[in-house]
């Protein structure tokens, strides 16, 4: 169900951002991850919400949509109306070494599947196609065919489906839902890794960066 429209919605919008922000400190905080960056600067601001070190030397880029208006879902073409698939292809070509991720709390369903396809390929991109998209049905291969428009590229063409393919297996979307039971996931992790209320661990998280002049940083 969609966020009720106005400045509800941005609220809840904000909030469900900044309870995100909370999860990726405790993780750092749990050294599953190396850094967390919150609005950075130049290139690397450009449709990110936050930029993740992973342990394993890659930066994931990650842009957060809570909801898509009253949908309950994501379709490819909804992610291309609002900039997603721009904003993924400017950041993976201005950094070999980078992901991005689309975190929300309704699913984009058949571009995950593509995406996990993707990756479990045996890296021949028209392997890929051939058995991975037409083989399993419309869905897939008008998902494919959608999502290579999107970042304009032929998908008629083997070389231009070779780069599609490459962007798949550089992407994910994450699903975090909003409700009452993450929440008390997230207070959960917070009274395990720290001393104190929960609450006022996350709520010290939440407003971190802000008051601790963190941003970019």
């Amino acid at each position: 169900m969609g966020f009720e429209p106005g400045g509800y919605a941005d609220k809840l919008g904000n909030r469900y951002e900044s309870r995100w922000v909370a999860k990726q400190l405790l993780r750092l905080l749990n050294e599953e991850i190396q850094s967390v960056t919150i609005e950075a600067i130049g290139d690397d601001e450009k449709g990110v919400d936050l930029w993740i070190g992973q342990n394993n030397g890659l930066r994931q880029a990650q842009q957060c949509k809570a909801r898509n208006r009253s949908e309950e879902s994501w379709s490819i073409n909804d992610l291309k109306s609002r900039n997603i698939f721009n904003h993924a292809k400017f950041q993976l070509d201005n950094n070999a070494n980078s992901t991005f991720a689309f975190v929300s709390a309704v699913a984009a369903q058949t571009f995950h599947d593509l995406c996990d396809s993707a990756r479990n390929s045996n890296l021949n991109p028209e392997d890929f196609y051939k058995y991975q998209v037409e083989a399993v049905g419309q869905t897939r291969s008008g998902g494919f065919k959608k999502f290579c428009e999107a970042i304009q590229v032929n998908s008629e063409d083997p070389l231009a489906r070779a780069l599609a393919f490459n962007y798949l297996r550089r992407m994910d979307t994450i699903l975090y839902p909003d409700d009452h039971n993450n929440w008390q996931n997230l207070l959960a992790d917070a009274q395990y890794l720290l001393t104190g209320a929960p609450e006022t661990i996350v709520s010290t998280l939440i407003a971190y960066a802000e008051n601790n002049y963190a941003f970019r940083k």
